[in-house]
């Protein structure tokens, strides 16, 4: 197979942690407190030298360090926003060279997500 094809491959992973923010008003989220968390991801890319994108395997890997944690003991401010960024750019690390894009969307409740793309490369 002498083509290299540009391909999304998506991985889905739940997670529950704690956090704590510390907002400028009155809120139940500057206490404490946990949610069971629903991880969405998309890595876009070309293959690598094991005819994968990226090992499924690996990115949960990496997105499980944030299981059963404080999350604010890893991202700071811990808000969904911040979480999507830090593991878009974390799951780039993986695959460097081959990845053109990583999407990560980061469900705090069944009703609310926040959602990053980085795209490193024009």
């Amino acid at each position: 197979m002498s083509e290299n094809p540009t391909i999304t491959v998506y991985k889905v992973i739940n997670i529950s942690s704690a956090h704590q923010l510390c907002l400028p008003y009155d809120s139940k989220c500057n206490d404490v407190h946990g949610h069971n968390w629903k991880i969405e991801t998309w890595l876009t890319g070309k293959l690598n030298d094991s005819r994968m994108v990226v090992d499924f395997t690996i990115i949960k890997r990496e997105v499980m360090k944030l299981d059963h944690t404080n999350i604010n003991n890893i991202v700071n401010p811990s808000t969904a926003e911040n979480i999507a960024v830090y593991l878009a750019r974390k799951l780039y690390e993986l695959e460097p060279k081959n990845l053109e894009k990583v999407k990560v969307r980061v469900w705090e409740t069944e009703t609310s997500y926040a959602e990053y793309v980085y795209m490193p490369r024009p």
